[in-house]
């Protein structure tokens, strides 16, 4: 019997990756091929030139293909990031029924399945599209917090639903690009809800945390607390806006303003460290030049700040600042930049540390 075999990709603005799995029988998945290539026509996770973005990701594709030694199969996951993502609480139920079909009873199976099939019902905008519907607590007569309300006497049950929802011209692009590769999208899931699942811990998820994917051109977050998801939402400011903050602060172009931001970037500013002078060597016109350490550091910080307090403000309007325990954890590309954590520290008063898969 053939295992299971699973393809995933995921169409970002700086790169396009695609990874090959097989599902072994102790239910684990093993990895059999990656891929990967620049990412070309996508700009804060739209697409902006769709022939550009579909021969990036054929090419992740083939090279997925070439390491796998196999074919990728006609059926492919998306994983979306951008396109505005936000998440909603929707509250809705049923009346608990006796056998006489009067309000009053004994919660059953049946009654806990209807009030989801009614809750999963979330009504939506044409413009928008939902990405995930996941439940949280159940409330019997009033009382929030329920797990398992079976068996409960009651009249009334509701729950909890939390979607997660984009919109729809984005995500209708990216599918439709695959339909050119041609492969066909077997579902699509919010990219920052998938980095959760793969960085923390069910500890981390109980106690409370958020994980930032700091990507090229968009930064998803996601919020847990006592094991459920909170709150879930995209912003479109990234590592490339950074890039370009560089480019236009020190009269320096793109390639320089990449280099010199991976090279000597910083996210922290530290009067106790040492004052350097940085050489740019010329490069596509313009002419080579030095600039201080303090002048780079400060471009970054200040748009590494904008955008966890962008988010720390999402998270304090709903509430769950007090409820993080577990603390921040990063992902992505821009995770990689020096002091990034000491900074998420400093702005979530939270203890903060880089995801590890």
């Amino acid at each position: 019997m053939t295992a299971p075999f699973i393809t995933a990709l995921e169409i970002g603005t700086t790169t396009v990756k695609v990874l090959m799995g097989e599902v072994r029988e102790d239910n684990v998945l093993m990895v059999v091929g990656v891929g990967e290539c620049e990412s070309r026509g996508v700009r804060k996770g739209e697409i902006i030139e769709f022939e550009l973005a579909l021969e990036s990701v054929r090419r992740a594709l083939e090279t997925a293909e070439a390491n796998a030694h196999r074919s990728i199969g006609e059926r492919i996951y998306l994983a979306a990031s951008g396109g505005q993502v936000e998440s909603r609480l929707h509250r809705a139920g049923i009346p608990v029924l006796n056998m006489y079909e009067e309000v009053g009873g004994e919660i059953s199976t049946e009654d806990v399945e209807h009030a989801l099939e009614v809750a999963r019902k979330i009504p939506l905008s044409d413009d928008r599209v939902r990405l995930h519907t996941l439940q949280q607590n159940f409330e019997v007569d009033g009382r929030g917090g329920v797990v398992n309300p079976v068996g409960m006497p009651a009249e009334d049950l509701k729950v909890e639903m939390m979607l997660i929802h984009g919109r729809r011209p984005t995500v209708e692009n990216l599918k439709r690009l695959m339909q050119n590769v041609p492969v066909t999208c077997a579902d699509a899931a919010f990219s920052g809800f998938c980095s959760a699942l793969a960085v923390l811990t069910p500890e981390q998820k109980l106690a409370g945390s958020v994980v930032i994917d700091l990507g090229g051109g968009t930064t998803d977050f996601l919020v847990y607390n006592a094991g459920l998801v909170r709150l879930a939402g995209s912003i479109a400011v990234g590592g490339d806006h950074i890039t370009a903050d560089i480019c236009s602060g020190l009269s320096i172009n793109r390639r320089q303003a990449e280099a010199l931001k991976k090279e000597a970037g910083s996210a922290v500013l530290n009067r106790m460290d040492r004052e350097q002078n940085i050489s740019i060597p010329a490069e596509g016109g313009f002419s080579g030049r030095v600039v201080r350490s303090s002048a780079l550091h400060i471009i970054i910080h200040a748009r590494m700040e904008e955008t966890f307090r962008l988010i720390a403000d999402q998270i304090e309007e709903r509430g769950l600042s007090g409820v993080l325990s577990a603390g921040i954890m990063l992902t992505g590309g821009g995770s990689a930049m020096e002091g990034a954590a000491d900074l998420a520290r400093q702005v979530f008063n939270a203890p903060a540390q880089i995801g590890k898969l």
